[in-house]
């Protein structure tokens, strides 16, 4: 299974690595496990790179699980409505 460790500061410099490890993790088509623990800083291209992520995973049938998400990205999924879709709120499945 593939583990994404997401760094402590994703902002949009950080974007572009993150898309192709996210794609290389995809392609391998087994379960993605993303650890967000070390995230204290979360842009909103990095937000809506995860939800492209969960929409493509879907129509592969790749699951993917969040791995100790941080407080900080879990209000950055909050406050932009992602949290649900992104499958980090409680009851989703995908933590």
């Amino acid at each position: 299974m593939p583990i994404i460790e997401c760094q402590s500061d994703l902002d949009i410099a950080t974007a572009e690595t993150l898309r192709q490890q996210l794609l290389d993790a995809l392609q391998t088509q087994q379960p993605l496990e993303i650890d967000g623990q070390a995230v204290r800083k979360i842009h909103t291209a990095v937000l809506q790179l995860f939800l492209s992520l969960i929409i493509e995973a879907k129509a592969r049938a790749v699951p993917v699980n969040w791995r100790n998400p941080s407080p900080a990205l879990l209000e950055g999924a909050r406050l932009l409505g992602f949290a649900d879709q992104l499958g980090l709120e409680p009851g989703t499945g995908n933590r």
